[in-house]
């Protein structure tokens, strides 16, 4: 129960302080190990709750599927423990390439979820754009929003104090006049360092606490299977002494007391 809230509360975490999630157009696993992490935590906490309930019922069927919920537990554990590796990877490589920022931006005011997810990074994380310092607005230069036709424009989102129509014309001012209106960093400038030095730890400590977790959890599930034995043993027991009993009671009085007949 502990760790299932605690798994809960770090994919929170990495999705509001460190916004993986909105790094999809890096890698995937940018947004499947939160959600992961978040989905596996919940339905753990709520097979535990469950053993707490069943428990004391000694209900071998309710034992039983306690067992193979554990078990799909633990084989979710295991695939967790290797999105959390392969995030680590993928983050220690540190390569994202302006390509894939660039293809993201294109649609930036045309995909909503895009444009949401754009604007929370730019406005949490005080930048403007994906890569590099000091230019990073200029990501958007080759995208629709920043076209000449649309006012060599930036998201109003980018501005030191936020307004509509603030980003217009952005892209056509002096880099003085840009630096005084709009924050400069790409994102990805400013989330690399966060990334490096704290999301890789918590990959690492994540994987080890997960191996721990689903050694624990395929030994309940060991010792579920003996408790259920157990009732199994004890029940088929309890039948045979009420077996027994009842064939002594069928016998007649005549028949236990009668002498044997020795001829």
């Amino acid at each position: 129960l502990i760790t299932s809230t605690i798994l809960i509360f770090s994919a929170i975490v990495l999705m509001k302080f460190y916004h993986v999630d909105k790094l999809d157009f890096w890698s995937t696993y940018f947004w499947i190990v939160p959600i992961y992490m978040i989905s596996l935590g919940v339905y753990t906490f709520l097979v535990c709750v469950f053993g707490f309930v069943i428990a004391g019922m000694e209900n071998r069927a309710l034992i039983c599927g306690y067992a193979v919920l554990l078990t799909a537990a633990f084989l979710a554990q295991l695939g967790s423990i290797f999105t959390a590796l392969e995030l680590r990877t993928t983050v220690a490589q540190a390569n994202v390439g302006a390509t894939k920022v660039g293809q993201d931006l294109k649609y930036y005011g045309v995909v909503p979820a895009i444009t949401a997810k754009w604007d929370n990074l730019q406005r949490d994380l005080h930048c403007c754009g994906g890569n590099n310092f000091l230019v990073g607005y200029t990501d958007y230069r080759n995208t629709p929003i920043g076209s000449a036709a649309n006012g060599s424009s930036v998201p109003d989102s980018c501005c030191h104090t936020y307004a509509q129509g603030c980003g217009r014309g952005i892209l056509a001012d002096t880099d003085e006049e840009v630096q005084n209106k709009i924050f400069v960093n790409g994102c990805l400038e400013i989330l690399k360092d966060k990334l490096e030095n704290d999301v890789i730890p918590m990959m690492v400590i994540y994987a080890v606490v997960g191996v721990i977790l689903a050694l624990v959890e395929l030994i309940t599930v060991v010792l579920a299977c003996a408790y259920v034995a157990q009732i199994t043993r004890r029940t088929n027991k309890h039948g045979e002494i009420w077996r027994i009993g009842d064939a002594t009671r069928n016998y007649s009085p005549d028949e236990t007391d009668k002498p044997l007949n020795r001829t």
